[in-house]
C-alpha cells in the first residue's frame, strides 16, 4: 500500500479537487482502492504502481480543477520505519509548536550538520534522508515555522509537509483499511 502526498492541494478549494474527483482520478488511473485521508491532499493508495496511478491521474485533475502541483510517493512501509526512528523523543521542548515530515525533491541537496536550525529560529530539521526531513517547528510570534519553505529554498524544489500526527493517524487508518 502507498501514500500520495499532493502539494497544495486542500480539498474543495479553489484550484483544487473536491474528494470525489481525486480519489476517481486515481481510480481512473488504475487504483484498486483509493481513501482520500483528510483534506490536505493524503490519499491511500492499493497499488502496486502508485507513480504510475498518479501519473494517469494528472490530466484528469488539471481538466477537473486545474490542479497541477507536485506529488510524493512513500509506501506505508516508509512511513512506519520513519515514525518508529523516534527522532522527536530526544528533542522534545516545551517551545515546539508542530513535530513535522516533509517531503522534497529538487536539483540541490540540503548539507546540514544535524541538527539545524534556521536563521528565523523556527525550524530545526532534525533528520535527513532521501527526499524526507524530520523536523521541529516553533511560532514564535504568530506565524509558525515552515519547514517546507526552508527545504524549497535550500533544495530550490519543491516540499510538502504533513505533521507527525497526520502520518500517525493516517498508519492508523491503514492498518484497518
Amino acid at each position: 500500500m502507498y501514500v500520495a502526498l499532493y502539494r497544495n492541494l486542500n480539498l474543495g478549494h479553489r484550484g483544487s479537487p473536491n474528494r470525489e474527483q481525486l480519489e476517481d482520478a486515481l481510480a481512473r488511473g488504475g487504483a484498486h482502492r483509493v481513501k482520500s485521508f483528510q483534506t490536505n491532499g493524503t490519499v491511500l493508495l492499493d497499488t502496486q504502481t502508485p507513480l504510475e496511478i498518479v501519473q494517469l491521474a494528472a490530466p484528469v485533475l488539471r481538466a477537473c480543477c486545474g490542479y497541477d502541483d507536485a506529488v510524493f510517493i512513500q509506501s506505508v512501509a516508509q512511513l512506519e520505519a520513519l515514525v518508529a526512528l523516534d527522532i522527536f523523543e530526544a528533542h522534545a521542548s516545551p517551545k515546539t509548536y508542530r513535530e513535522c515530515v516533509t517531503f522534497f525533491r529538487g536539483p540541490r541537496t540540503p548539507e546540514w550538520e544535524l541538527p539545524w536550525t534556521n536563521p528565523k529560529d523556527d525550524v530545526d530539521i532534525l533528520y535527513l534522508n532521501d527526499g524526507v526531513a524530520l523536523s521541529l517547528t516553533r511560532k514564535p510570534r504568530n506565524t509558525a515555522g515552515s519547514p517546507t519553505a526552508v527545504l524549497e529554498q535550500a533544495t530550490q524544489g519543491v516540499a510538502t509537509t504533513r505533521t507527525l500526527g497526520t502520518i500517525q493517524r493516517l498508519l492508523k487508518t491503514a492498518a484497518t483499511w
